[in-house]
């Protein structure tokens, strides 16, 4: 038997392994897994309506420490009203999807000065910036980093994608610019998908226009 143990408190709910690890937890707003490592994965944000989020550098289960080392594949997929997320120290990957349909994101906020991989090496997953964001939001969300490390982000694979990237939180002025560019971006690129989606229908009317000449 996989699956020993539900607890069912006020902070968590535990699902343990029958020699006690911890398979998964909710604390808060998030699941947590831990299926091969004393670490966790932030599987996904419970709370699709949250507008603002601090990722924990580490959650205590039963008394023991498990730092948050990933964010899972759409976990914060359709969270609409997401404006902002600080993501922990122990942070060293982001997986598939994890800010698909989070159009009002505009500040990403990293405390580890060495950036960490967005998966890009699974074997079911690609490898462009779009798999784990949307494409406008390499307009529209501003990339803080720690002091120092900006050009080091610049020129990483995959957060090099963002266009602003610093060490200071953004103005007013700033989030509004970025609101402007990542709603470009977004038009953008539906525009680019009508296009490629004309080009489709297109083709095939030709296709059956060939197939079926006039009589």
């Amino acid at each position: 038997m996989l699956i020993l143990l539900l607890a069912v408190t006020a902070l968590a709910t535990i699902t343990a392994w029958a020699d006690g690890r911890v398979a998964r937890v909710k604390q808060g707003v998030f699941l947590y897994s831990n299926w091969d490592a004393p670490v966790m994965t932030l599987d996904s944000c419970l709370d699709k309506s949250i507008t603002q989020v601090k990722i924990p550098d580490s959650v205590i289960v039963n008394g023991r420490n498990y730092p948050v080392v990933e964010i899972g594949p759409r976990a914060f997929n359709e969270c609409l009203n997401l404006t902002r997320i600080e993501i922990g120290k122990h942070m060293y990957s982001i997986l598939r999807e994890a800010f698909h349909n989070c159009p009002n994101l505009r500040i990403l906020s990293i405390s580890n000065p060495k950036p960490f991989k967005l998966e890009d090496a699974h074997p079911f997953y690609g490898g462009k910036f779009s798999d784990i964001f949307e494409s406008y939001h390499a307009q529209s969300v501003v990339l803080v980093v720690p002091q120092g490390s900006e050009e080091t982000y610049h020129n990483t694979p995959g957060w090099c994608e963002f266009q602003k990237i610093q060490s200071t939180m953004p103005t007013d002025d700033q989030l509004n610019n970025s609101v402007i560019d990542g709603r470009i971006g977004q038009l953008e690129n539906e525009l680019q998908q009508a296009r490629e989606h004309v080009r489709r229908l297109e083709a095939e009317l030709d296709a059956l226009k060939r197939a079926n000449p006039p009589r």
